[in-house]
C-alpha cells in the first residue's frame, strides 16, 4: 500500500510538471507573437512617418504656390490636382495600414485564444488530489546540499543526482514542489 501511495504521488508530481512546462511553452509563444506583432506597427509606423514628410512638402509647396504671385488659372488647377493626389494617396495608404494591422491583431488574437486554451486544458488535466503533507524518513541520511538553478524541478535534481523525488521531498518537507525557487538550497540523499 505504501508503494501504491508513493507511485501515485510521484505521478501528480510529474503530471504537474508537465503543466508547468505546457504553461512555459505557451508563454514564449505569446512573447514571440508581440515581438512580431511590435516589428510590424514599427514598419506601419515609418511609413506613416515617410507619408507625413511627403505629405508636409506638399504643403510647404502649396503654401509657397499661394505665396508666389503666379495666380492663374493653370497654377490652381495644378495645385487642386495635387491637393486631390495627397488625399487619394493617404485614403489608401490608411486602408491599407488599417487592414495590415487588423489582420496582424486577428492573427495574434487566434494564436492568444489557442494559447490560452492549451493552458485551460493543461490546468483541466492537473490532477485535483491534495498532496500528501505527511513526511517519511525512510530516506538516506548520507548526501549533499544542492542549490537549485533555472529549470530546475525535483525530478530532474533527482535524475541528474541520482537520487529519489519522495526521498528529497521528504528530506526537504517540500508539500509543493511547485513552490521550489531559484535559489533555494536542498539536500539531496543519496545511498
Amino acid at each position: 500500500m505504501g508503494l501504491l501511495k508513493t507511485n501515485f504521488a510521484m505521478v501528480i508530481f510529474l503530471a504537474g510538471g508537465f503543466v508547468g512546462y505546457s504553461q512555459n511553452v505557451a508563454v514564449a509563444d505569446l512573447q514571440q507573437d508581440m515581438a512580431i506583432l511590435k516589428r510590424e506597427v514599427g514598419k506601419l509606423r515609418l511609413e506613416v512617418e515617410q507619408l507625413s514628410r511627403e505629405n508636409s512638402e506638399l504643403k510647404e509647396r502649396l503654401s509657397e504656390a499661394r505665396r508666389g504671385e503666379a495666380s492663374s488659372d493653370a497654377l490652381r488647377a495644378q495645385v487642386s490636382s495635387v491637393r486631390s493626389e495627397v488625399s487619394a494617396q493617404n485614403e489608401v495608404l490608411k486602408r491599407e495600414i488599417i487592414e495590415r494591422v487588423k489582420k496582424d491583431i486577428e492573427a495574434l488574437a487566434e494564436q492568444t485564444n489557442a494559447a490560452i486554451g492549451k493552458l485551460a486544458k493543461a490546468i483541466g488535466e492537473r490532477p485535483q488530489a491534495p498532496m500528501p503533507k505527511t513526511f517519511g524518513t525512510d530516506f538516506p541520511q548520507t548526501g549533499f546540499t544542492y542549490v537549485v538553478k533555472s529549470g530546475d524541478t525535483v525530478g530532474k535534481i533527482a535524475r541528474a543526482n541520482n537520487s529519489k523525488i519522495k526521498w528529497i521531498l521528504d528530506a526537504n518537507k517540500i508539500s509543493d514542489p511547485s513552490k521550489l525557487q531559484v535559489g533555494d538550497s536542498i539536500f539531496i540523499p543519496q545511498k
